[in-house]
């Protein structure tokens, strides 16, 4: 799949999906777009494959 990705410089472009992750960590753009709308990172919720385990106690029984 395609998403829509602002980069820094203003630039608009379609980006595989996979490598989404990669421009986020990479710090390469700014924004890209949600069926909600544009999410702006480092300010909107980002669910992260890239994010280690957890590292806290156990909380489940």
């Amino acid at each position: 799949m395609l998403i829509r990705v602002r980069y820094k410089d203003g630039r608009i472009d379609l980006v595989p999906s996979q490598n989404l992750n990669e421009l986020i960590m990479m710090s390469e753009i700014d924004q890209f777009e949600r069926s909600a709308g544009w999410v702006i990172v480092g300010k909107d919720p980002i669910r992260s494959t890239l994010r280690g385990s957890y590292m806290g106690s156990e909380r489940r029984s």
